[in-house]
């Protein structure tokens, strides 16, 4: 996998033209790839389908009907001897058969509903389901924009510390040059010269550390989103703080809106339970009926059709409808607890998240203020070095306090970033 470092432009400009930039825009274009958004569409579109299937439920049944059947024992019936022998004996049974060796059916079935009280409710609870689904799917996508967001910013600080322990490094390397020839022109010991040599390689430990964060930090917005093919990211901490604004959308508040209209359906439903559904049936077709197989002999097949209306009476459903009434009252009485309660936490969150917004922009004013400062004295310390005005020690103490001022900085733009992506929205 390609990393993404932020680059020197003093080291790379001669490469500008040939490296590819990713910027927060073009990171968040690439939602459509992330699979957790995949599966949360998929379930969308399944929505979809469902909603179409209620709606066909809705056409008439039409199919067609065919079946072959071999008596091997003939059925018979009893029945009145004296309807076929007026000589009978009073009370006499005679068996008669009643079917033959084969029959047939063949024809057109016909079917649908003139009146189905829960066809309609259907079809509303498959919308709301799609609703429900779409809820989920937004809620995917902001999560995925904070959670590729924060990665992002983490790469851009994490890249900004490497190359500040990289010109620490060179910083300190000087250093110890000018150690080195004050020591063998005899105007420092031998203990400051280690001195000096010790620290730089608490440097170059300081500079692996920040590139293993680096590589943490890349690793991490990987994750999220396809990093091949850049080698350097284009937006810094204020250009994407600059892409977002506090006053956010509250999904949770809009799924506990959807699961009391999913309630309110089901009460709609109880309603309806006792109510008949009326159904129209339909066969046209031809009936076969011989001893001998002989499907093809028109005279063995004989015309069957029929038009009828059906009513269907639900009468044990309706015995529970009070248990269910209660459930559902219970259920609804939750979820309207549930929106007094998120609609004040967010109240209060808006509240709180306003003023972090606020206070991270003074802290970050105020260690840009103090990192100019500690940059002009870093300078100085350095120049009373050469000229041997300060000891070692003190320059070493300025070098440190500048480089922790630094990472101040850096935490306090991520901060920064955060406290606005508690509230983001896309401009």
């Amino acid at each position: 996998m390609i990393r993404i470092i932020l680059t020197l432009l003093a080291i790379f400009s001669s490469l500008a033209a040939y490296t590819q930039g990713l910027s927060i825009d073009s990171l968040w274009s690439q939602a459509s790839s992330y699979e957790k958004l995949k599966q949360a569409n998929t379930n969308v579109l399944l929505t979809n389908l469902n909603i179409k299937a209620e709606q066909l439920g809705r056409l008439p049944l039409i199919y067609g009907e065919a079946n072959l059947q071999r008596n091997l024992i003939t059925p018979s019936t009893p029945v009145p001897a004296i309807a076929f022998n007026p000589n009978a004996a009073p009370g006499e049974i005679l068996p008669l058969k009643f079917a033959t060796d084969w029959s047939a059916r063949a024809g057109v079935q016909f079917s649908m509903d003139i009146f189905n009280p829960q066809q309609k409710l259907r079809l509303k609870t498959a919308e709301m389901e799609r609703r429900s689904a779409k809820l989920d799917y937004d809620q995917t996508l902001q999560n995925w924009k904070k959670q590729v967001t924060s990665a992002y910013a983490k790469v851009v600080i994490s890249s900004k510390q490497y190359f500040e322990a990289v010109a620490d490094s060179m910083r300190y390397e000087e250093i110890v040059s000018i150690t080195q020839a004050r020591q063998n022109a005899g105007r420092t010991t031998l203990i400051e010269l280690n001195k000096a040599k010790q620290e730089l390689i608490n440097r170059q430990t300081q500079l692996h550390e920040a590139f293993r964060v680096l590589e943490v930090a890349n690793i991490e917005l990987s994750k999220y989103a396809d990093t091949k093919g850049f080698t350097q990211l284009s937006s810094s901490i204020p250009d994407i703080v600059a892409r977002l604004k506090a006053g956010g959308r509250n999904i949770q508040l809009e799924n506990i809106q959807v699961e009391q209209q999913k309630i309110d359906l089901q009460l709609q439903s109880l309603k309806k339970e006792g109510l008949p559904t009326l159904s129209l049936n339909a066969f046209y077709g031809s009936q076969f009926y011989n001893n001998s197989f002989s499907l093809w002999n028109n005279n063995n097949w004989f015309g069957n059709s029929y038009v009828n209306v059906g009513v269907r009476l639900p009468i044990s459903e309706t015995i529970d409808r009070a248990l269910k009434k209660k459930q559902l009252g219970l259920q609804n009485q939750l979820l309207t607890s549930q929106y007094r309660e998120e609609a004040a936490m967010e109240a209060a969150n808006q509240q709180q998240q306003a003023l972090n917004i606020l206070y991270s922009q003074k802290a970050l004013e105020n260690a840009r203020a103090i990192e100019r400062l500690s940059t002009e004295n870093i300078t100085l310390a350095q120049e009373q070095y050469k000229a041997g005005k300060i000891l070692l020690s003190e320059l070493n103490q300025e070098l440190s306090a500048h480089f922790k001022n630094m990472q101040i900085v850096w935490q306090a733009e991520y901060d920064q970033l955060i406290a606005v992506l508690e509230r983001y929205v896309e401009n």
